[in-house]
């Protein structure tokens, strides 16, 4: 997945061996990278636009809930990114399209879900392709025939059917932990279960494999109506990724109440969505450095903007042996209008703990408008959750 990939080192397993739980938290790219461009060029050409600016499709996370276990029925607590055998785990998608202006207006998003498969070869989530390539075709197929037939179900990966919609649940197998070995390192014996999702604007349709890496590509592309390949900007790709664990381990995701802009709560209600005067340097200026540019954050008013994050929001890490450790916690902040000077922020520190410090600056576009300001809260074991709240510019 694009962009979401803030601290994206794919390195090996958080939890039954760091990396995967870093890979897993990140909701690792499929066939696009974390792009870390700077805001501001060197020279007297225009910079990029930052990571933290969102003006294309871009899904920010997909939130795990594993249904408490042993409490089935509708309603029960579910807190937990880690599994155990034979749970009900449900995804949550927080995606946001900044591609179109005001004008034109919000476009129609689609989101699809493909699950069904567990302990791919290699524990890597490209081992999973091959038979999301057989399913693609068969979708293809699909689509084809439902229009003589509207009540045709969806086709199914051992048994777990695709899914639409900002939500899908999956049932975790029995016996994923079946022929499983504990890690060579130590620790206890794992599975993982991968859902990989589909953020798209225009029609899903199957490709074939283009790639000359290990991991070759996603074997399903994103089309406009007259059958032209979208890019980047409205065709999102990626996956998570479910840990279960035989020593019943847990992994509740990060708390965070909401967003403050300079110390005052920011409010859900849009009638009392809070003001800022707009910045009158154009996006254009904004990108150019050297030659005596002038420096938005000190000629316009800068805002703060603060994630509301308790301090007791680590948890104990598992897999700490020389001495107690927190997991890793960090917060991303994004915006649609106007610019932030960094997008991501430490909240806790394996060793020291709680950093109360975790605030950004955020200067309003040149135009009038609403902001939207989003906030990711993420744990290095796979937990996340999204706060959006909105800003008007005078």
């Amino acid at each position: 997945m694009r962009s979401t990939r803030a601290m994206s080192g794919a390195v090996k397993r958080a939890g039954a061996g760091r990396g995967r739980g870093w890979r897993r938290a990140v909701l690792g790219t499929l066939a696009l990278g974390a792009l870390t461009a700077p805001a501001i060029a060197s020279g007297c050409v225009a910079g990029f636009d930052p990571p933290s600016l969102v003006n294309g499709l871009r899904v920010f996370a997909v939130v795990a809930d594993v249904e408490a276990e042993g409490e089935a029925e509708e309603g029960s607590p579910a807190s937990s990114s880690y599994a155990y055998p034979g749970a009900r785990v449900t995804f949550r998608i927080h995606y946001q399209d900044g591609l179109g202006g005001p004008e034109e207006g919000s476009r129609p998003v689609t989101v699809y879900w493909f699950g069904g498969c567990e302990n791919p070869i290699g524990d890597d989530y490209y081992g999973c392709y091959p038979a999301f390539a057989e399913l693609a075709a068969k979708l293809q197929e699909w689509q084809e025939l439902r229009e003589d037939d509207p009540t045709l179900p969806m086709p199914a990966l051992n048994g777990v059917p695709p899914g639409l919609g900002e939500t899908y649940t999956i049932t975790i197998s029995d016996d994923i932990l079946s022929g499983r070995e504990a890690p060579a390192t130590g620790g206890s014996r794992y599975g993982s279960a991968y859902v990989f999702f589909v953020a798209c604007t225009g029609e899903l349709q199957g490709v074939e494999d283009q790639g000359t890496g290990r991991a070759g590509t996603f074997p399903v592309a994103c089309f406009d109506a007259d059958g032209r390949r979208l890019g980047p900007d409205s065709f999102v790709p990626g996956y998570t990724q479910v840990y279960v664990f035989e020593d019943g381990r847990t992994n509740a995701n990060p708390t965070m109440l909401g967003l403050t802009l300079d110390g005052d709560a920011m409010s859900e209600d849009f009638a009392a969505i809070p003001n800022a005067d707009r910045c009158p340097i154009d996006r254009e200026e904004r990108r150019e450095a050297g030659c005596s540019a002038e420096d938005p954050f000190t000629a316009c008013r800068a805002y703060t903007i603060d994630a509301i994050i308790p301090p007791d929001v680590a948890e104990d890490d598992p897999d700490a042996k020389q001495q107690a450790l927190k997991e890793i916690v960090w917060v991303d902040y994004f915006t649609d209008l106007g610019d932030l000077d960094g997008g991501i922020k430490l909240v806790s520190d394996a060793a020291d703990g709680y950093l109360g410090d975790h605030a950004v600056k955020w200067i309003p576009p040149a135009e009038p408008g609403v902001a939207t300001i989003t906030a990711v809260l993420r744990d290095a074991r796979g937990g996340s959750s999204v706060v959006q709240r909105l800003v008007r510019v005078k």
